[in-house]
This record gives structure tokens, C-alpha cells and sequence, in this order.
């Protein structure tokens, strides 16, 4: 059983604009201004009115099927519609989804008429084989740097979903850029019975040759393309063919894509149903690169300025080391796969910056928050996060690219989102961790990168250091991989000294007492004799 139609949005007379920053027209509750759905799959957002009117006012119209697109990263829930009212008319299909998914789709929607199957399709066709985009590997960045020299691997699932056997068929991945192809490598697919499966990832019997970079390839942007041949006509030929395409940059480093000047995309907001007291947008960084440096972190704010303020809002920036003991998301000690160990208790904040816009012209634009530059350490894991305390103030997310191949192959973390609707703490506490790890949106957060020995600053003269307890109340002892002497400077997030005093590091640690300091983050700056530096955040409450 199946539907095939055109996209359409459905639309009313309704003023204003919804919670979630959308125009309340969009919401089909009113007498719809469509002149026609026939035959086409009509599509409308959730909020105020009945399932079963919106439904009905479509179906009305000869529409064949119902999209609704949900107001958060959620359909965990079942729709459903009164007795009485429109709800026993309604006869055609009707299915939800996420705000990401259907934020992906009216974009898509904006490049032309976009034709949409649900249903099951096997054995619908004689010849039809096809991909998943939740099994697809796509370069682990959209925006790239042309410092990173580990490359990637390639991989697709292929589904023979027709009644035929197939016994010609291939899969060609391309990589393309500014100067031409870069890439390209071809795999021969066994013979498949209908209902057969072959997945071509590394290590498998099955395999494409991964992507290695080069430092002669040129910056922008570059297309990877996969291709399935048949070696006959496909019947159903709209899962043959996937691109995704990544940027590479000389001081950039993003899940998300790069506009032209290298920042972040954002291409949808972080909307909640409700105003959270605290909002965090996360993006997990883990460096493999020796001698990178951080020198400041871009993000992409966002507000409804026509109602309220963005300017003058305090929004942060933290970077917090991961030191979870968890190998990857199918890891028996990550909290995701229902262990019961807390993968999260292993966070610790390193740095801290405050941003206040100077002007509501900032919102939905990239933002650049400069930070004393440092070394990222090697092999180390890393959050780096957008955070807010304003429950009309969110972050912007870039659905362009569909990472969940990076979640059911590599099993990898990307993007993760924190509310706390109830109470505020700092670091995040585990339970208020919302929507897991995200496979089909990546945060627009973008790390500024620099070669670190171009400006003598290297990981041979950073040193390892933390404190405990964090966050702490008057005393806290510094931990750091040294002896000796040296000189802590204290900085609240502002830049403001707070304090200097001369320290002895006895077998790597020392005491400092905090107690008369504001309750707030503070930078731990320490200068050893040896010239040799460590700087991290404590928070004191």
C-alpha cells in the first residue's frame, strides 16, 4: 500500500507568527487559500487546532495524504482526533514528522516541485534497487580544514527492493571540487535476490577505497556523489542517486555547511514547544590533529525580534574536555544504550566566554566569540557549547545534511541539545539531556582553527590541568602534569582580573581559596617557571 504525489503546503488567512517562529498560517486551522491538492500529498505544521481539521480541510481539496510536521525532534506520541467533528470523515492517510525531517523537506521544496513516495515499496517494481540515507557515510564535516590529514571512509546499504534478481548492478562514488574530480572508485555488486541486502563499508567483503587529503587540493566546495546502475532501467529510480557536499576551509571546522564566507549555515532553529529556563546547543568535537589551535567559536543566535530582543541578551560559550570512558554510542557504558553508567559525568569545563549582542541585527547571523587562543590537545574529546538562560533566545542548526549514517555506521556523536525547563545547573545535569544524539541535524557551531607552531604556540608548551572540586564553593585544589613554581591569574568571563597569586605545585597539585570571589566562572590561568602554560575554567557557587 502506497501514495505518490507532489509536495504541497497547505495555507489560511490566520495572522501572526507561532512559538516556534513560524507563520501561524501555515498551521491549516482556518479556511484554506489552496486552490487545488489534487492528487498531491499536502503538507501543514502542528500547533493550535485538531489533527482531523487539517486532515479534512486537505482532503477536501483532493489531497491524497497529510505531512505534519511537528513542532519538536520528537514523534514518539499518538495523533488523534475526536469522535465527533471532522475526524470520522477523514480517509486519507495522515503521518507525522520531526521539525528537522520536515524543515528538510519544505527547504527542499523552495529549490522546486518535490514528489514524495510513502508507503512499501517491495516488490512493487520489477527492477528497483535502491539506498538508505540513514546508511549513508558523507564526509564527517561540512565544513572541513585543510589541516585535518586522516581523510574519511565511504559507504552506502543497497536493498533490492524489486521482484527481479539483479546481476549487473554497481555502485560509483565521486568526489568533486573547484579543480575537478578528486576522487572516484567503483564497487561490482554480487547477484541479488529480491530482498537482499549488501552493505559496502570498510572492512566488509565489500569495500571502497577511503578518501585521503591532499594538500594540493584546492579550497571551496566539494560534492560527493554515490551512484546505483542497474545495468538495466530502474522503475523506481529516486533512491539511485545521493549527493552531499562539505566545504573545505583553511581555519573552519563544522558539522554544519559553510555559507561563502566560511561560517556556519543555519537553516532551521532549535523551536521547543515551551520556553526553556536554559537552553544548550552542543557540538562534540574529538581532535586527531596535532599542533591545532582554538581561537574562537562561531555560532548563529536567533530571536523573534519583531516581539523580542535579542540585543543585549547574555549568551555563552563553553568548551568542556569529555573524559567519559565510552569507546562510541554502542558502548556498554554509554547512557544512551540504556547502561548504567552516566557517559556525561566525565565532562569538565575548560573555558567560558560571554556574549552580549550589540543590536537586534545579529539574530539569525553568525557570530564570531573570540577566545584567548590554545591548543586543542591531541586524541582529546570536546563539547563545545551555545548556551542561553533567555527562553525566547535559541541556536540555529543546518538541515541540509543527514548524518545518521555517522550514528548507525561509525556509531559517532555529533549534536546534542540540553534543556532544563525546571531548574538551571552548570555543567548540565544527565537527565535533561533532550532528543539524545541528533542523526539528521548538526548544530551551526564552527570551531576557528589555526596552525599552532605558525604562532610558537604548541602542545609541548600546554600543559594538561583541572580543578576539583568543579564547581566549588571556597576551596579548590589545581591539578596540574608539573612541578615547580608559577603565577595564577584569575579572569572572570569578561576579562576582568580577579586575582594573582605566586604557586607551588607539590606532586602536581596545590590549594587555592576562592572565598572571596563572586559566585560565577572564572579562568584559571597558571604560568609555570619553565615558561610552560595551563588554563581552565572553575566555576564558584
Amino acid at each position: 500500500v502506497h501514495i505518490q504525489g507532489e509536495l504541497e503546503l497547505i495555507y489560511d488567512a490566520t495572522p501572526g507568527i507561532n512559538p516556534q517562529g513560524i507563520d501561524s498560517m501555515y498551521e491549516g486551522c482556518g479556511a484554506l487559500l489552496n486552490t487545488d491538492l489534487t492528487n498531491k500529498i499536502a503538507i501543514v505544521y502542528r500547533n493550535t487546532c485538531d489533527f482531523a481539521t487539517k486532515a479534512y480541510s486537505a482532503q477536501q481539496l483532493g489531497a491524497i495524504g497529510l505531512i505534519v510536521i511537528n513542532r519538536e525532534d520528537d514523534v514518539n506520541f499518538l495523533m488523534s482526533a475526536s469522535a465527533t467533528g471532522d475526524g470520522p470523515n477523514v480517509t486519507i492517510p495522515v503521518v507525522m514528522l520531526t521539525q528537522t525531517d520536515g524543515s528538510r523537506l519544505i527547504n527542499e521544496m523552495q529549490n522546486g516541485a518535490v514528489e514524495m513516495f510513502i508507503g512499501n515499496k517491495a516488490n512493487l517494481f520489477s527492477n528497483d534497487l535502491g539506498g538508505d540515507l540513514d546508511f549513508l557515510l558523507i564526509s564527517p564535516y561540512g565544513t572541513a580544514n585543510s589541516m585535518m590529514d586522516n581523510g574519511f571512509d565511504l559507504g552506502i546499504q543497497l536493498y533490492n527492493y524489486g521482484s527481479s534478481v539483479q546481476s549487473n548492478a554497481s555502485v560509483t562514488v565521486t568526489i568533486d571540487g573547484p579543480s575537478g574530480n578528486v576522487y572516484s572508485d567503483v564497487e561490482v555488486l554480487p547477484t541479488m535476490n529480491h530482498g537482499d541486502t549488501v552493505s559496502i563499508y570498510n572492512g566488509f567483503t565489500y569495500e571502497f577505497n577511503p578518501f585521503v587529503w591532499n594538500s594540493s587540493y584546492p579550497l571551496g566546495e566539494y560534492t560527493l556523489t554515490y551512484t546505483i546502475d542497474l545495468g538495466v532501467v530502474d522503475e523506481f529510480p529516486f533512491d539511485n542517486v545521493f549527493t552531499s557536499t562539505f566545504t573545505l576551509t583553511d581555519d573552519k571546522i563544522s558539522y554544519a555547511r559553510a555559507d561563502g564566507s566560511g561560517n556556519p549555515v543555519a537553516t532551521s532553529y532549535t523551536a521547543l514547544s515551551t520556553g526553556p529556563k536554559e537552553l544548550v546547543s552542543c557540538m562534540f568535537y574529538e581532535n586527531k590533529q596535532i599542533d591545532l589551535g582554538l581561537s574562537g567559536v562561531t555560532i548563529v543566535p536567533h530571536a523573534d525580534t519583531s516581539i523580542n530582543n535579542l540585543e543585549g541578551t547574555e549568551i555563552l560559550v563553553n568548551i568542556y574536555e569529555w573524559n567519559a570512558g565510552w569507546t562510541d554510542l554502542t558502548d556498554a557504558s554509554y547512557f544512551g544504550q540504556a547502561a548504567t553508567n552516566d557517559p556525561f559525568s566525565g565532562i569538565q569545563i575548560l573555558y567560558s566566554e560571554a556574549h552580549y549582542p550589540l543590536s537586534n541585527d545579529e539574530t539569525d547571523d553568525p557570530v564570531t566569540i573570540p577566545f584567548t587562543p590554545f591548543v586543542l590537545l591531541n586524541n582529546q574529546r570536546y563539547l563545545i557549547c551555545a548556551q542561553t538562560y533567555d527562553p525566547n533566545v535559541s541556536f540555529g542548526i543546518d538541515n541540509g545534511l543527514n548524518y545518521s549514517g555517522e550514528l548507525n555506521v561509525r556509531a559517532a556523536p555529533f549534536h546534542v541539545v540540553y534543556v532544563d525547563r525546571t531548574n538551571i545547573t552548570t555543567p548540565p545535569g544527565t537527565a535533561e539531556w533532550y532528543l539524545t544524539w541528533d542523526g539528521q541535524s548538526a548544530a551551526s557551531i564552527s570551531l576557528d582553527v589555526f596552525d599552532a607552531n605558525l604562532i610558537g604556540l604548541n602542545e609541548e608548551s600546554v600543559i594538561n590541568g583541572k580543578a576539583f572540586p568543579n564547581p566549588t564553593n571556597d576551596n579548590v585544589t589545581i591539578s596540574i602534569e608539573a612541578n615547580g613554581n608559577g603565577m595564577l591569574t584569575v579572569t572572570d568571563v569578561s576579562g576582568k582580573v580577579a586575582m594573582n597569586q605566586s604557586i607551588s605545585l607539590v606532586n602536581g597539585q596545590t590549594k587555592v581559596d576562592l572565598s572571596k570571589l563572586d559566585d560565577g566562572v572564572y579562568i584559571f590561568n597558571v604560568e609555570l617557571e619553565n615558561g610552560k602554560t595551563s588554563q581552565f575554567n572553575v566555576v564558584k557557587n
